[in-house]
């Protein structure tokens, strides 16, 4: 079993009313199947799914990539303002 801590930016960070959240899962989980699993475990996030990348290591991840223990995550939207 994995643990990663998600930071949250953006809309995320609001509407959960913080900056990271916990995820438990198992080893070679994709980043399509973690981001999936995100929006199941905090349902407020699943409007904002089809927006959703998630940056492993500070770089943008393709869905296909398996995450590794040791993996640093955040959970990217879109940004709007001016």
């Amino acid at each position: 079993m994995l643990s990663f801590n998600i930071q949250l930016y953006s809309v995320l960070k609001s509407k959960l009313h913080a900056s990271s959240i916990e995820l438990k899962t198992h080893q070679g989980i994709t980043v399509k199947e973690f981001l999936d699993l995100a929006c199941e475990q905090y349902p407020v996030m699943a409007p904002y799914r089809s927006v959703m990348r998630l940056a492993v290591n500070h770089e943008y991840a393709q869905d296909s990539r398996a995450l590794q223990d040791g993996d640093e995550t955040a959970i990217i939207t879109p940004v709007s303002g001016g």
